[in-house]
């Protein structure tokens, strides 16, 4: 989890420089969602395995 969280981390910042580098904005943009969106899908399975809530 920690190195999904450092990888979103160096897309972000390095993101205007992957552009300029020629690397396409959807690509970044994608990796981007796709980073952002795996701890909040970790955290939505776990909260429902188990089994809390109101």
């Amino acid at each position: 989890m920690a190195f999904v969280l450092c990888l979103g981390m160096v897309i972000g910042f390095s993101s205007t420089y992957l552009v300029s580098a020629g690397v396409s904005g959807w690509l970044v943009l994608f990796f981007a969602l796709l980073v952002l969106g795996v701890p909040v899908v970790a955290a939505l399975r776990s909260n429902g395995r188990s089994g809390g809530g109101d």
